[in-house]
C-alpha cells in the first residue's frame, strides 16, 4: 500500500526575508484523513520547530473552514500566533485560495484570517487585556527573581498579568531597543519553580519605542519552562500590548517590533474587544510528509 502523503510547509512568520521572523511548521491534513495527537505530536517532535501547525479543511475541498491544532516539539499548545499567521500564509499564498476571508477552529476560539496586500494576513484574535499585579503575594517571588536578575533595580517597571494568556508582562520605561535588544534572560531555578506554580507560561518585556524608529512598541518574550527559551515573534503576546497601550497611550494602531536576534515586525490595531495582528511571512520548504 502506498503511504499516506501530507503536505508540510515550513515557514518563517512576521517577517519578509528568509530565515527571520518565528519558524513554524505548517502540515495540511486532508479532510478524510483522521490524524489523532499522539500522531501530531509525534510529526512535531520530528520538526523540532518552535510550534508546527495542523490545518485541516472541514469540507471536501480547500474553502472557508479549517480545524486548527498547534504543538511545539514536546506538548499541545492552547494558542499560537505566528504559526496561524504561517497557516493562513500557506493557504492564501502558496495553495492560492481564491478567497479572502477563512476561518480556523482552534483552541483558542474562532480565529478569522484576511487576506491583504502585498501578501500580508490579517488574523483576528479577542482582546486580552492584563491586570496590574503588585510585588506582593502570590506573584512575589518570582516578581522579585525576574527584576533582581534581569533588571537593574533602578529601572521603573510595572507588572501584568493576563490569565487567558498565562503571560507575565513587565512595561519597562523608556528603554532603548538596543538595550532591550541585549537584555539577558535567566531561567534560574527560582523563576522556573515560581512560574511553574502560578501556572505562568512566559514572561513579556515590553517598552514604548522612544528612539523615534518608527514603532510603538519593542518587545521581547521569553519562555519559563518551554524547550524554547525564547519566543522569537509573538502574535499572542500582542493580544496583551494593544489594550494596554490603548489605556495607558491612547494607541488604537500599532506598529509593532520585536528585537529578538531573528527579530520581526507586525501592525497591531485594536478594535473593540479584538486585536487584528497584520503581517507577512516566508516560504523556506515545500515538501511532503511521508507517515
Amino acid at each position: 500500500m502506498a503511504p499516506s502523503v501530507l503536505r508540510l510547509f515550513i515557514v518563517d512568520a512576521f517577517t519578509n526575508k528568509a530565515f527571520g521572523g518565528n519558524a513554524a511548521g505548517v502540515v495540511i491534513v486532508p479532510h478524510w484523513r483522521d490524524i489523532d495527537n499522539n500522531t501530531m505530536q509525534s510529526i512535531s517532535s520530528e520538526l523540532n520547530l518552535p510550534m508546527t501547525a495542523f490545518v485541516r479543511p472541514t469540507t471536501k475541498e480547500l474553502g472557508k473552514t479549517y480545524t486548527l491544532l498547534w504543538f511545539n516539539a514536546v506538548e499541545k499548545v492552547a494558542f499560537c500566533g505566528h504559526a496561524t499567521l504561517a497557516a493562513g500564509h500557506v493557504l492564501f499564498n502558496i495553495l492560492d485560495l481564491d478567497i479572502d476571508t477563512i476561518e480556523f477552529d482552534s483552541p483558542a476560539g474562532l480565529v478569522q484570517a484576511c487576506r491583504g496586500g502585498g501578501g500580508n494576513i490579517t488574523l483576528c484574535f479577542s482582546s486580552n487585556p492584563p491586570e496590574q499585579v503588585q510585588s506582593t503575594g502570590s506573584h512575589y517571588v518570582l516578581l522579585h527573581a525576574l527584576v533582581s536578575e534581569q533588571l537593574a533595580a533602578s529601572r521603573k517597571i510595572t507588572f501584568y498579568y493576563s490569565r487567558a494568556v498565562n503571560d507575565l508582562l513587565i512595561l519597562i520605561e523608556n528603554m532603548e531597543e538596543q538595550e532591550l535588544a541585549s537584555l539577558e534572560f535567566h531561567n534560574s531555578a527560582e523563576v522556573v519553580a515560581a512560574s511553574k506554580e502560578l501556572g505562568i507560561r512566559g514572561v513579556i518585556y515590553v517598552t514604548p519605542d522612544v528612539s523615534h524608529g518608527g514603532n510603538d512598541s519593542i518587545a521581547r518574550v521569553f519562555n519559563t519552562g518551554s524547550f524554547v527559551k525564547e519566543d522569537q515573534v509573538t502574535g499572542s503576546a500582542h493580544t496583551m500590548i494593544a489594550p494596554l497601550f490603548n489605556s495607558l497611550f491612547g494607541k488604537s494602531t500599532l506598529q509593532a517590533r520585536q528585537c529578538s536576534p531573528r527579530g520581526g515586525d507586525m501592525k497591531v490595531d485594536l478594535h473593540g474587544n479584538s486585536v487584528l495582528i497584520t503581517g507577512s511571512a516566508v516560504t523556506i520548504v515545500e515538501g511532503s510528509l511521508l507517515s
